[in-house]
């Protein structure tokens, strides 16, 4: 989990993906302030690893 953004109370992580056997299916990024979850956004299917070319 990395904080990619602090405000104040508020900061933004951004987690995954989260273990090495589903690498780059989905990462989250969760905008909180203090214990509570104000946003969260997923991006499913994230790869950035270049598997299109890899599977040729």
């Amino acid at each position: 989990m990395d904080v990619v953004e602090r405000r104040g109370n508020a900061m933004t992580l951004s987690m995954g993906p989260q273990h090495p056997s589903t690498h780059g299916v989905l990462q989250v990024m969760i905008e909180v302030a203090g214990e509570t979850g104000e946003r969260a956004e997923m991006e499913i299917g994230y790869l950035h690893t270049g598997i299109e070319k890899s599977m040729e």
